[in-house]
């Protein structure tokens, strides 16, 4: 590890780095979303209530939490804690609240998976969700190219190269990430705006780096997004039942037989009243604006109880 990258480390783990007013341990610095939470804390808090704060992920050693122990820390992952076995219990015994993709039964940990901060910015009124909901389950966008695969590397169970190898049989997939690169239209075209760029496709393939159930990330809820239909890995899967239509994706199975996932990728390719059929389906469901707003509830009324 070179110099400037361990004076980085010590920093993020040891003093933090502050965005929108609340300090950040371990996190992951230099992404879209880096500052989600914290611009909901700053949102529903006073400046001097949410310095009270601080946030940390698994990025980093877990002595983060020994130190700066006024600081109310709450830990949260959008990774699978099953790839980072220092956190597989969630930091649960320094933590004053913990949020990540499982379903645990403590007072001190709220479900809190991470498709939602890229599906909403976290101020919304539960009107305001429904809407949105509804924005995306009516959207529609003229369908120019095949398949997409954004990936930046094969991922851990070579999946991502076995997704590529059968459905590139079908027609031509195009790859805009440092994997099996073939597209440079994500940046040159579309400013690297991901959703923008998937519009133009009818299927999106979008598995999750390893597999547990309800370990569901903002993949396949950006295909969604852009109305594109996902072919899917992930959660043993299983999409958020009951808040996401199941017969709206397409699901893989590594190393089994998927002749019929492949048969029907074929037929919506090659049918265009197939495909508009199937992409007709509301993919989103009702209740899930209901259960992100609860969400919202839940994390704002345990923290109110820490102040």
């Amino acid at each position: 590890m070179g110099i400037a990258r361990k004076i980085k480390h010590f920093k993020n783990t040891y003093i933090g780095t502050r965005l929108y007013g609340v300090k950040h341990y371990n996190w992951w610095i230099e992404t879209d979303n880096e500052g989600w939470f914290a611009r909901f804390i700053s949102h529903r808090f006073s400046e001097k209530e949410a310095r009270q704060f601080s946030l940390v992920s698994v990025f980093g050693k877990r002595q983060t939490f020994w130190f700066n122990r006024k600081e109310k820390k709450i830990f949260y992952t959008g990774e699978n804690v099953k790839r980072y076995p220092e956190y597989l219990d969630h930091a649960l015994p320094y933590t004053v609240l913990s949020m990540g993709f499982d379903y645990l039964d403590h007072p001190k940990y709220i479900r809190f998976p991470l498709w939602i901060a890229y599906l909403f910015d976290g101020t919304e009124t539960l009107e305001e969700l429904h809407h949105k909901v509804e924005v995306i389950n009516k959207a529609h966008y003229a369908k120019t190219d095949f398949a997409s695969l954004i990936a930046r590397h094969e991922g851990d169970t070579g999946l991502r190269k076995e997704l590529y190898q059968a459905i590139n049989s079908i027609a031509p997939i195009s790859c805009a990430g440092s994997f099996l690169h073939n597209d440079d239209r994500l940046w040159k075209d579309f400013n690297n705006q991901k959703i923008d760029y998937l519009r133009q496709f009818q299927f999106s393939i979008c598995p999750e780096n390893s597999n547990s159930y309800g370990y569901v990330t903002e993949k396949v809820f950006e295909a969604f997004k852009a109305r594109t239909v996902p072919i899917y890995w992930g959660s043993n899967n299983q999409v958020e039942v009951g808040l996401v239509n199941q017969d709206a994706i397409l699901f893989w199975k590594q190393g089994d037989n998927n002749l019929k996932v492949l048969e029907t990728i074929n037929d919506l390719y090659t049918h265009p009243k197939h495909y508009d059929d199937f992409i007709a389906q509301s993919p989103l469901l009702p209740d899930l604006a209901d259960y992100v707003f609860d969400t919202y509830q839940k994390v704002e009324n345990h923290l109110r109880r820490l102040l």
